[in-house]
């Protein structure tokens, strides 16, 4: 690679220079490929995935494959590199499942995450190192995403009843023994819990909840669990339990 009018590559340079450098088949990954992305600050140590023969380039890392699915990778500024959803996975190997939380979120936010691309990575892991962990991260994504869509449908319920005044959001709320953090709370010490699926589908999950809602309930809380039909299908009688509680007229 040459550099007009300057002795020193840009980032961009390096990365296309190590890429070539590597040989045919070789794409951009790991965490440089993520910096490329924008969606996570690079090292210093330039990361290649590489075929299984392949040249060895000093100051560069190069991880083996036997070959990249053509879905896999792509180019971005006329640098090959991994597709988001690989890069995620080659990521989940080698960050904390925190670290990659946010690598997740930061595409979330860049319009790059596609979470049916990331389900077809994992689909054709095959036991790749980091799978495991991306699956884990994936599943907290999409509770998380669910528990949202059920909060909006919430609002927009609440919306069409004007009598029935708006609770605070996602509250701490102290209960007789901890402090828990709820839906919705209104100051009739009403609490509304939104029971996604997603959220409450195992023994272990029901037994959370049924102390949660026993510590607010000795605090002096009455606590009502909606779930996602009680919320879109059965809103009119969801909203009549909400003024009986409240005690509306």
């Amino acid at each position: 690679m040459y550099a007009l009018g300057t002795n020193r590559l840009s980032t961009r340079g390096s990365y296309l220079a190590s890429v070539m450098a590597c040989g045919p088949g070789t794409a951009l990954s790991h965490r440089s490929a993520a910096n490329l992305w924008g969606i996570r600050p690079g090292s210093g140590l330039i990361e290649v995935t590489v075929p299984a023969v392949s040249r060895e380039v000093s100051a560069v890392r190069s991880h083996r494959t036997r070959m990249l699915d053509p879905q896999d990778f792509t180019l971005l500024d006329g640098i090959p590199v991994t597709s988001v959803a690989r890069t995620l996975l080659d990521l989940a190997a080698v960050l904390r499942p925190p670290d990659l939380e946010v690598v997740i979120d930061r595409a979330e936010r860049s319009g790059l995450f596609d979470l049916n691309a990331v389900l077809d990575v994992l689909e054709r892991a095959r036991g790749k190192k980091g799978a495991a962990a991306l699956k884990g991260v994936v599943a907290a994504y999409e509770h998380s995403t669910q528990r949202s869509e059920l909060e909006h449908a919430f609002k927009r319920l609440l919306k069409t009843a004007h009598d029935i005044r708006s609770p605070f959001f996602n509250a701490l709320t102290d209960g007789e023994t901890g402090t828990h953090e709820v839906d919705a709370l209104w100051e009739e010490r009403l609490v509304v819990q939104l029971d996604g699926f997603a959220f409450h589908r195992t023994r272990r999950d029901r037994e959370r909840d049924a102390l949660s809602d026993a510590d607010l309930e000795l605090a002096g809380y009455r606590v009502m669990r909606l779930t996602w039909d009680d919320v879109t299908v059965n809103g009119d009688r969801t909203l009549r339990r909400l003024r009986l509680a409240l005690r509306v007229a």
